[in-house]
């Protein structure tokens, strides 16, 4: 797992890039105080996941970000991460399984290969690119 941290807040985490490994059999990739989480479970036939259900709680934020997250299904893609200042951190290609995950700063994505499927998750309500999102 690869925490990239701003340069200009060095202890604020912005984005994670994980790549799944085989032996692992459960890991949590999100800290536990971000909107957006994530995780690994690496399930063996006949395990069960009992029936649950999640419930609705007080948020006590008076602000919210939307975080965002790619995972690479098929093909290939370049991501480019960037700091809360739009500066250039890292870039790093994305292989089938891997995830990144940017919790504040910027992003970008480039396809590498035809048919690349990506499964995009972000935390909501998303309110379209006017309300909750910049270029630059």
């Amino acid at each position: 797992m690869k925490k990239i941290f701003s340069k200009i807040n060095k202890k604020k985490l912005l984005h994670i890039i994980f790549s799944p490994k085989k032996n692992i059999q459960r890991i949590n990739i999100s800290p536990e105080k971000e909107f957006l989480q994530a995780g690994l479970l690496n399930m063996k036939k006949g395990k069960k996941i009992l029936p649950h259900k999640h419930f609705w709680k007080k948020n006590f934020q008076k602000k919210r970000i939307v975080q965002e997250s790619w995972i690479v299904i098929s093909g290939q893609a370049k991501v480019y991460l960037y700091d809360i200042n739009d500066k250039l951190l890292t870039s790093k290609i994305l292989k089938p399984g891997d995830i990144s995950i940017t919790f504040e700063g910027g992003h970008k994505m480039d396809i590498l290969k035809n048919n690349t499927r990506i499964y995009e998750f972000k935390t909501g309500p998303y309110e379209g690119p006017k309300k909750d999102l910049r270029y630059f």
